[in-house]
């Protein structure tokens, strides 16, 4: 008995011995798993997965034939696929182009860096990539393939790329439009060498630039003035001097100033009226460091101006004492109207008596002589014969009018004259009632009244002529003025300091004030004016 448990006894012995190494064993397992090698590389694999979760480079590995190993959990920010159904798929070609690198350049290299690359994500959107492409020997032969999304920074560069040809193409226009400017500039200076000044001063109001016209307009080189005060070429005599002060004070004190006129020193030793217009220089802080301007020389159209308001006036004084002396002579008259009614009337070139029928029965010499016949032949004939058919229905309501109360009235009408031209007559008819208050004729004194009906449709013409062109503006009459005279839409611009279309508007105007549609009725009009000054 006690032989055949032996055997069981030590193999039960042996096995409680190997259980005990085997725990110590776990025990010292699990103890260099929690503090030691493995639990590091546990904890850097860990790591390692959380960056490459949040890192925009996305990381694929394959081996040697292409096939994917590895895929970093970021993919699916640049490819848009889960890192999963990027392995699923297998292959890199599903993700990158084939010859996206050279085999045997990486081969000798053993890293290729920053491939630009162009793929399509999941959903169709271009993305570019740069890739660097390196021999892994980590495990097994393969290559690493690290992915950058850089659209943004393409996009961006292509952005600024096309910004930079934009502004580029956009400098040189502006630049080709300044030298077209600048030269059109010049040659609109040097085209105005006879008229205009140009200048600049700074605020010590020394003359830093003066144009060449100045030899022309005012007799000095610009030698002669550069590096000079303008003061030395202003009449300091005259009573604006104090007010060109001012204003040059105002100007460097950043104050606007208004077009302005001075008397400036010819070289000959006479003095010119300038008319200038000035534009401050500022510099970056916006302060006036120089004063840029234009002169004309005004002084013939100063002269021009004050020999045309000397002869306004002349004329208006000379109308004021007509007009008291008329009516100081019409009050004479009508004082004496009464008393010298009948022996006017006597005087009458002709004389006329007629029925109310209309027949003549007394005719004067004079208006015989008038109708070149004797009285023998007008004596029994219609008063009314020599009457424009047009105008004897006024002439016979107003007879029509008379009474013994209002027995006398005055007509002018239109006769056929003897050498088949139309006149104007002008006659005062009396009506004759006898006691009863009933009308028995008519005696009429008249007088030819062609000649002053003429004179008297032109003064109204010239009235109305006039009238017209006073309501006209200053510079609408200088435009008319100069229209008259023949020039042309250019030259009136260039004399009057205007451009073309204030001047075509200026001209439009006065033609519609002065209700004439053409140049001509304007000569006409201005011609009537001037048959009136003269008279």
């Amino acid at each position: 008995m006690t032989q055949k448990h032996t055997p069981n006894i030590d193999l039960v012995e042996e096995n409680k011995r190997l259980r005990a190494q085997l725990a110590q064993l776990e025990d010292r397992l699990e103890h260099l798993f929690e503090n030691g090698p493995a639990k590091s590389l546990h904890q850097s694999e860990a790591l390692h997965r959380e960056v490459l979760a949040v890192t925009s480079d996305a990381v694929l590995i394959t081996d040697e034939a292409g096939r994917l190993k590895y895929v970093s959990p970021n993919a699916h920010f640049i490819f848009g696929h889960a890192a999963a159904d990027i392995l699923k798929q297998g292959r890199i070609g599903f993700l990158l182009p084939s010859n996206v690198f050279d085999p045997d350049l990486l081969e000798q290299r053993g890293e290729i860096s920053n491939i630009e690359c162009r793929i399509r994500d999941s959903v169709g959107r271009a993305r570019d990539l740069l890739i660097t492409v390196r021999r892994s020997v980590s495990v097994e032969q393969g290559t690493l393939y690290v992915c950058r999304d850089v659209t943004e920074r393409v996009k961006i560069e292509r952005d600024n790329e096309l910004l930079t040809i934009t502004l580029e193409r956009r400098v040189d226009e502006r630049t080709s439009e300044l030298r077209e400017s600048r030269d059109q500039y010049r040659r609109l200076v040097e085209g105005l060498r006879h008229e205009y000044l140009f200048y600049s001063t700074d605020e010590r109001g020394i003359i830093n630039y003066v144009s060449p016209s100045i030899h022309t307009i005012m007799g000095y080189t610009p030698d002669q003035a550069l590096g000079h005060n303008w003061r030395e070429f202003v009449d300091t005599s005259t009573d604006e001097y104090a007010k060109l002060e001012v204003m040059d004070r105002m100007r460097f004190a950043g104050l606007p100033t208004p077009p302005f006129s001075a008397w400036v020193l010819h070289a000959n030793g006479t003095s010119r009226l300038f008319e200038f217009r000035d534009v401050p220089l500022l510099d970056p802080d916006g302060n006036v460091i120089a004063n840029e301007g234009i002169g004309k020389d005004i002084t013939e159209r100063h002269e021009t101006e004050e020999a045309l308001r000397r002869v306004r006036a002349d004329l208006e004084n000379r109308v004021h004492e007509r007009t008291v002396e008329l009516t100081e002579r019409h009050e004479e008259l009508r004082k004496s109207k009464e008393l010298y009614r009948s022996v006017v009337q006597d005087h009458l070139e002709f004389i006329v008596r007629w029925h109310p029928d209309g027949i003549c029965s007394f005719v004067s010499d004079s208006y015989c002589r008038y109708r070149g016949t004797d009285s023998d032949t007008l004596v029994g004939t219609d008063f009314f014969s020599s009457i424009l058919e047009e105008d004897r229905g006024a002439l016979e309501q107003k007879l029509g009018e008379l009474s013994s109360k209002t027995p006398v009235i005055e007509h002018v009408h239109r006769v056929v004259k003897l050498d088949g031209h139309v006149g104007w007559e002008r006659w005062t008819h009396r009506a004759l009632f006898n006691q009863d208050g009933q009308l028995t004729e008519f005696q009429s004194v008249g007088s030819d009244f062609t000649e002053r009906h003429k004179h008297l449709e032109l003064s109204q013409a010239r009235d109305r002529a006039a009238a017209q062109v006073l309501a006209l503006t200053k510079r609408e009459q200088d435009v008319m003025r100069l229209v008259v005279g023949g020039d042309a839409n250019k030259v009136m611009a260039r004399k009057l300091g205007l451009s073309i279309k204030t001047i075509e508007k200026h001209r439009g105007s006065l033609m519609k004030k002065l209700q004439v549609r053409s140049v001509p009725e304007l000569v006409r009009l201005a011609l009537l004016l001037g048959d009136c000054a003269e008279a």
